[in-house]
């Protein structure tokens, strides 16, 4: 992780966002806090933050409501959801809307410190998209080749990729198959990389 960035933490609960705090500050961090989602927000667009992290469900603003905002009007910020017990899907959506990745609570002080590692050290985020363009392409190679591996993400989905150095939002791609998203970010797919992920598409298995 890249210490000291800006990381704004939003969240209802004080307890969720003081720990935050502790963890990040720990990195070396300047971590500021807001315990409502409009608060959050108000800052957010305000001010300059390299990182905000936001409970997907707080009783002020909807979660999604957020990211959709912070991915409109400040696309430069990388958006790092938490969300509790049964939102883990609606997680999985602002993934796919650009959110850099999740983390369930309750959560643990190394599992913050990994999300924010995902964060691109540099302002393109070509080194490390590039990088995991290629873990990508290389999931996408063995789940073709390799029947057992690819049964296994069939029905077991993102969670045999918790070995791999991915964001969620390539796990999630990957899990549900979306040829869309994977083409955009990694490049045109080969004909087995291709007919993998059609398999995915058209297996029921959710």
């Amino acid at each position: 992780m890249v210490a000291g960035r800006r990381i704004l933490v939003v969240d209802d609960e004080p307890m969720v966002t003081s720990s935050c705090q502790r963890i990040l500050a720990a990195e070396g961090d300047e971590v500021q806090t807001a315990e409502s989602g409009r608060e959050g927000l108000r800052r957010a667009l305000s001010e300059q933050f390299d990182i905000v992290m936001a409970d997907l469900r707080m009783p002020d603003l909807d979660g999604m409501e957020l990211v959709r905002t912070l991915r409109s009007k400040r696309p430069e910020t990388a958006i790092i959801i938490i969300t509790g017990y049964g939102s883990v899907a609606s997680a999985v959506e602002a993934v796919k809307l650009g959110v850099l990745d999740y983390i369930e609570k309750p959560f643990t002080p190394a599992q913050i410190r990994e999300a924010v590692s995902h964060v691109p050290a540099d302002a393109e985020g070509t080194g490390p998209a590039r990088i995991e363009a290629e873990l990508v392409r290389e999931v996408l190679r063995l789940a073709a080749r390799d029947q057992n591996f690819g049964q296994r993400l069939l029905y077991e989905g993102s969670r045999v990729l918790s070995g791999y150095a991915l964001t969620s939002q390539a796990k999630a791609a990957i899990a549900s198959g979306d040829i869309a998203w994977i083409e955009r970010e990694c490049g045109e797919l080969s004909v087995e990389e291709r007919a993998w992920l059609r398999r995915r598409l058209e297996a029921e298995i959710w």
